[in-house]
């Protein structure tokens, strides 16, 4: 079995020796835990990356898919805290609102785990209900893309490993979807 490598990142204090201060941590980290060293580098300020999904997405609404289907994986999925729904968060950073009529979609698409959920593909397009009064409303319906089993045999796309799917876009809880946004 392989053993495992992290990956860290830190920082010096203002004030500290730096190259002196990281071989005395480094040396202890060996001596005293077992921890060896294999790679460092230094990170200047142009090799810093800013994920800009939380900047650039938001909630999938009807107008978002208006002009068009959206197609992207789930890569993750979590209880929203104030609707008490599942919330899909897309590899685009963006997030849906699954009502039950698209959870039973993709309940009978890939089960009842939401984990099972993770890396499969799914469709977002335009749909129409009618309310309680008759009126005609817009709403997003969802169809589940990729296979269960992730047998790519028909033309469908595989599901992707949920590993190495992007990491879900970090948000505080005052970035729960709220429901001032239409539906």
């Amino acid at each position: 079995m392989a053993r495992p490598v992290f990956v860290l990142r830190m920082q010096a204090e203002p004030g500290v020796e730096v190259i002196r201060s990281l071989r005395g941590w480094l040396k202890q980290g060996l001596c005293e835990f077992g921890l060896r060293c294999v790679s460092i580098e230094e990170v200047t300020k142009e090799d810093e990356m800013v994920d800009m999904r939380k900047y650039t997405s938001g909630l999938i609404t009807p107008d978002e898919v208006r002009d068009g289907p959206i197609e992207a994986r789930i890569i993750s999925v979590y209880i929203s805290e104030k609707h008490d729904v599942p919330v899909l968060e897309l590899e685009t950073g963006d997030q849906f609102f699954v009502w039950p009529q698209n959870g039973k979609k993709l309940a009978r698409a890939y089960g009842y785990n939401s984990d099972d959920w993770i890396g499969h593909q799914i469709k977002l397009e335009l749909g129409t209900y009618t309310d309680k009064d008759g009126n005609p409303k817009d709403t997003v319906n969802l169809t589940a893309v990729s296979s269960r089993d992730g047998n790519a045999g028909n033309g469908t796309p595989q599901r992707a490993d949920p590993d190495k799917l992007p990491a879900p876009v970090k948000r505080g809880i005052e970035d729960d979807p709220d429901d001032t946004m239409p539906y």
